[in-house]
C-alpha cells in the first residue's frame, strides 16, 4: 500500500537527502550560520536532517526554534499536545546558547539545537511535573531525570511538557490525533505522539509499559522505539510497573531513534536496572545500510497466519503488511515463516501474568496515597491500585515465575532469525463528536509481549488506510540487546519508502 504523501513532502525529502549526502562527513566551517537550507518547513525535518544542517551551520538553532514556536502557536490549540509549554523567552535563550556554542566550535552532537517535548512524567528540575494526576498537582522536582539531564547535556532544546494519561495508565489525555482531531492518539504517551505527529517538536519522549510508545506512534504515523529494558534510565520518571517500564522516543524515522538512544542511553548508577553498557552506537549499526541489498544476510521472521503475533488485523492492515514484507525481501533479507515457541500448559494469554504483575507494581508505588488521599485519584486509577493491593503476594511471585518461563521459550524464536516483523494494532479511538471509526479488531497482545520480554521493538508506518486515511503500521523486534539490527531493518525499509515522510494536513 502506498502512502499518500504530498508533493511538497516528497520534493523536500529529496532536497534534504541531497544536502545530507553532500554534507555527510564534512567538517563544520568557521563561517556563521548562513541560512541556506532546503525549501521545506523547518519543523518538518527529521532529527538526522536537522543535525546535518546545524552541524555544518546551514541551519541556526534559533531559526529552528522560532519556526517551531510559530508552528505550535498555529496547531496546538487544535492538537492539544502541550500541558506546559515553556516560555518562549526561555526556549529561545536555550537556542541562542546552542548557537553560540556551535559558533565557538563546541558542537555537542546530533541533538544539539534539536527540539524536544517531554511526557509529563519525566522529572524536570524547577519545572512542574504532574503526570496528569491530582496527587502531584504543583509538584516541582529538585532534580532532572537522568534522561532529561542527558538531553540537556547533548544540547537539545526542550520546549515543555506534553500530555499523558494519568500516571501513564491507559486512560486518555486531552491530546488529539493530528490525522483526525476527533480521535485520540492513544495512550499513554498521547502528547508525545500528537506533538511529534503535528511537527510541534522533532523528538517526543515517551514511556512504554505495555505499548504506550508503539501504539500512539502507530496511530499517528510515527516511528516509536521501545529499546531493550534498561537501555534508557528510569531514574526520575514516575513509575507505572517498574519491571516493564521502558522510556523511549517517538520520532519520524529509525535513524532519529538511533541518534536519541546513542545520546541518552547507557549505564546509570542511579538506576540499578540499567544495562551495564557505557555507550551505545546504534547509529553506527544503522549506517551499515548501503547498496541495493542492505539487508543481505539478515534473516527476518514473519508469523504464520494463526500465530498470536499475527493477531486479527483487518484487510487493509494485511495488505499493507504483505507489501512491507515484499519490500523487506527486495532489500536482500531472507524471509522465513515463524511460529512463537511458547508451550506452557494452561497458558492462553500473556494477560494471565501481565495483569497481576502490573497491578502489583502499581499498588506497591501508590498504596500510601490510596490511604492518605484517595480522592486525588480517578476512579479508574484507584481501582487499579485497589486491585493490586488485593492481589496475594504469592500470586505476584507466581506471575513473575511464569513470565520467566514464558520469556525463555518466546525468545528462543530468535535462535533461527535476527528479527521478527508483524503488523501493529492501529486503533485510534473515537473522541466525543467524531465519526465512528471502521471496525479494526485488535489482538491486544502484540505490544505488551515486548515489554514482558524486555526485547527491543520499533513501530514504523506502512501507509494510510484507503477509507479513513489513517496511518497503518508494523513492528520490527529483535532479541534483547539487538536493538541495532531492529533499527537497521526499519531504516532500510524507510530508505526505499515514503510512508514515514507523510504529514497530516492541519
Amino acid at each position: 500500500m502506498t502512502a499518500a504523501v504530498s508533493r511538497r513532502t516528497l520534493v523536500a525529502g529529496a532536497a534534504i537527502a541531497g544536502v545530507a549526502t553532500t554534507l555527510a562527513g564534512s567538517p563544520a566551517q568557521a563561517s556563521p550560520f548562513d541560512g541556506r537550507v532546503p525549501d521545506v518547513p523547518l519543523y518538518d525535518l527529521e532529527v538526522w536532517q536537522a543535525a546535518q544542517l546545524i552541524r555544518t551551520r546551514r541551519l541556526s538553532p534559533v531559526r529552528l526554534a522560532e519556526a517551531t514556536l510559530a508552528r505550535i502557536a498555529a496547531v496546538d490549540p487544535k492538537v492539544k499536545a502541550f500541558v506546559n509549554l515553556y516560555p518562549a523567552s526561555e526556549i529561545l535563550a536555550a537556542a541562542h546558547a546552542a548557537e553560540r556554542e556551535i559558533r565557538s566550535g563546541r558542537y555537542r552532537g546530533p541533538l544539539h539545537g534539536v527540539t524536544v517535548g517531554l511526557k509529563d512524567i519525566y522529572f524536570t528540575k524547577g519545572k512542574v511535573t504532574e503526570g496528569n494526576s491530582r496527587l502531584y498537582t504543583g509538584f516541582v522536582p529538585d532534580f532532572d531525570a537522568t534522561s532529561v539531564a542527558r538531553l540537556k547535556a547533548a544540547g537539545a532544546v526542550i520546549f515543555g511538557k506534553v500530555g499523558t494519561s494519568e500516571l501513564a495508565t491507559s486512560t486518555a489525555s486531552e491530546a488529539n490525533n493530528p490525522w483526525d482531531l476527533a480521535r485520540t492518539p492513544g495512550g499513554s504517551s498521547s502528547g508525545s505522539a500528537a506533538g511529534t505527529g503535528a511537527s510541534e517538536f522533532m523528538i517526543g519522549m515517551g514511556t512504554c509499559t505495555g505499548g504506550s510508545i508503539r501504539g500512539p506512534a502507530a496511530n499517528c504515523g510515527l516511528t516509536g522505539f521501545k529499546p531493550t529494558y534498561g537501555t534508557i534510565s528510569l531514574h526520575g520518571i514516575f513509575p507505572l510497573a517498574w519491571s516493564m517500564d521502558h522510556p523511549g522516543p517517538l520520532v519520524h524515522s529509525a535513524r532519529d531513534a538511533a541518534l536519541l538512544v546513542d545520546a541518552i542511553g547507557g549505564e546509570d548508577p542511579l538506576d540499578p536496572f540499567s544495562r551495564k553498557v557505557k555507550r551505545y552506537r546504534l547509529a553506527d549499526e544503522v549506517a551499515r545500510n548501503n547498496g541495493r541489498k542492505p539487508l543481505r544476510g539478515v534473516v527476518v521472521g514473519v508469523p504464520v497466519p494463526d500465530d498470536f503475533l499475527s493477531g486479527v488485523p483487518n484487510e487493509e492492515e494485511v495488505a499493507a503488511f504483505e507489501e512491507a514484507v515484499g519490500v523487506i525481501r527486495s532489500l536482500g533479507a531472507t524471509v522465513w515463516p515463524v511460529r512463537s515457541k511458547v508451550k506452557l500448559p494452561g497458558l492462553t494469554s500473556v494477560s494471565s501474568f501481565y495483569d497481576p504483575i502490573r497491578s502489583g507494581e502499581v499498588a506497591a508505588f501508590q498504596h500510601r496515597n490510596l490511604v492518605t488521599q484517595p480522592q486525588n485519584m480517578s476512579q479508574d486509577y484507584r481501582n487499579k491500585v485497589v486491585a493490586g493491593l488485593m492481589l496475594p503476594g504469592t500470586a505476584y511471585l507466581q506471575a513473575q515465575r511464569v513470565r520467566r518461563l514464558w520469556r525463555d521459550g518466546f525468545l528462543s524464536m530468535f535462535d533461527d532469525i535476527d528479527v521478527v516483523i508483524h503488523s501493529a494494532d492501529n486503533i485510534a479511538g473515537l473522541k466525543a463528536g467524531g465519526n465512528p471509526p471502521l471496525p479494526r479488531p485488535s489482538s491486544g497482545s502484540k505490544t505488551n509481549i515486548w515489554n514482558l520480554s524486555g526485547a527491543p521493538a520499533v513501530a514504523i508506518p506502512t501507509g494510510l488506510s484507503r477509507a479513513e486515511r489513517m496511518p497503518l503500521s508494523m513492528q520490527v523486534a529483535a532479541k534483547p540487546g539487538d536493538d541495532g539490527i531492529a533499527l537497521r531493518v526499519a531504516d532500510a525499509f524507510q530508505s526505499v519508502t515514503a510512508h514515514h515522510k507523510a504529514r497530516p494536513a492541519l
